[in-house]
């Protein structure tokens, strides 16, 4: 791959984004940990390629998350799979998002990984394994084994990863690495959230609104965005981060003095608050006057 994608960054997005995992959730992220610029460029002269902007970031600012998560791939188990070089793990679907060699479009392609011996998440499972014992002798082991089983499938040039797709046009999954990074970033924290606040329902920092009315209008969301405006502005300007057809929501919103970030879900029937200290009286107050929804602990 030639050069770098000239992306705009999304540092100022993740950094944002961070600011509302709570301290609790951090502390359970400590088996993977976000990468220095001594890792990531280690990484890229073994791989042999200046790794795109936005994945930087990501690898840079969310990287515990994002792997803990399960929807990117740890930086020492980078590699090529023939021509393509594989970041991320779609939720759900089972396949590999990355790039093609040569290519500074910022185009993504989904594919399925092409492991014949079908071992080389035994190699994953150990360098998983290692990083929660701390143990770094075991974790080294299991990278050289994994790159090793790589290196030997890639000397054939004919290898190929499966059922190649290039993304375009899916609806809040990008075709461009920095929409698409910001998407998982959001739907990872929002799941997070989603899984633990039981354990914290004595000082919240993740409410859930009321699902939205049974019958709604694209006019009912337009209401919406514009109250939300008031105090609230886009996280990002990507437009794969607005929802389709009758929903024209931003996927995420950060309130004015950086108190809130509001969420829309995957599944837009309810909006999440994220609040970096234990929520106050008079936000919720004031978004529910705004949204005419209440927000309340757990659905």
């Amino acid at each position: 791959m030639s050069g770098t994608l000239q992306i705009y960054g999304i540092e100022k997005e993740l950094k944002t984004i961070r600011q509302f995992i709570t301290p609790e959730r951090l502390k359970e992220l400590k088996k993977w940990r976000c990468y220095s610029e001594h890792e990531i460029s280690a990484a890229e002269k073994r791989l042999h390629t200046k790794l795109p902007p936005p994945v930087r970031d990501i690898y840079r600012y969310m990287g515990d998350l994002l792997i803990t998560n399960g929807y990117l791939r740890p930086l020492e188990l980078l590699h090529w799979e023939g021509k393509y070089l594989g970041f991320f793990l779609a939720p759900g679907e089972g396949v590999i998002i990355g790039i093609q060699k040569g290519e500074s479009s910022g185009n993504l392609y989904s594919w399925e990984e092409n492991d014949p011996k079908e071992i080389a998440w035994e190699y994953e499972d150990e360098l998983t394994d290692a990083c929660e014992e701390g143990d770094e002798e075991k974790k080294q082991k299991a990278v050289a084994a994994y790159q090793k089983y790589w290196k030997k499938l890639n000397i054939p040039l004919i290898h190929s990863p499966l059922n190649i797709c290039k993304l375009e046009n899916d609806p809040r999954y990008n075709h461009i690495l920095d929409g698409y990074g910001l998407f998982l970033v959001i739907h990872a924290i929002q799941e997070w959230e989603e899984m633990t606040w039981r354990e914290h329902t004595d000082e919240p920092h993740c409410l859930f609104s009321d699902f939205f009315p049974a019958e709604f209008s694209r006019e009912y969301f337009q209401n919406l965005a514009k109250q939300i405006d008031v105090d609230y502005q886009p996280l990002s300007d990507h437009p794969e981060l607005i929802g389709l057809e009758v929903t024209p929501l931003q996927m995420a919103y950060v309130h004015k003095d950086q108190q809130a970030l509001l969420i829309l879900g995957d599944q837009p029937v309810a909006l999440k608050l994220l609040t970096r200290t234990v929520a106050e009286h008079d936000l919720i107050e004031r978004l529910q006057e705004q949204t005419c929804l209440a927000f309340h602990v757990g659905f």
